[in-house]
């Protein structure tokens, strides 16, 4: 006869194992989703700009363009409850 054993988690259940989700504080999260898009896309524009000659047009535009992308991320993250 063989002995049947059953394999038992140590985890609560309900519980998933891996790092925490980061959702502490959304404040501080669309805050820097707005900071971080504005300055990627206004690096990107200011690049162009010195490459085109054309930097005083480009990087104020690449800042509104990150802008606008960021705040359709954070509605899309957090506005849709």
């Amino acid at each position: 006869m063989q002995a049947r054993f059953i394999k038992r988690s140590r985890r609560p259940p309900g519980r998933t194992p891996g790092p925490p989700t980061g959702e502490g504080n959304p404040g501080w999260t669309v805050f820097s989703y707005l900071l971080s898009g504005m300055i990627l896309y206004g690096g990107i524009g200011w690049v162009i700009g010195h490459w085109v000659w054309h930097s005083f047009l480009a990087f104020p535009l690449g800042m509104l363009f990150g802008l606008l992308l960021s705040i359709i991320l954070v509605y899309y993250r957090f506005g849709r409850s």
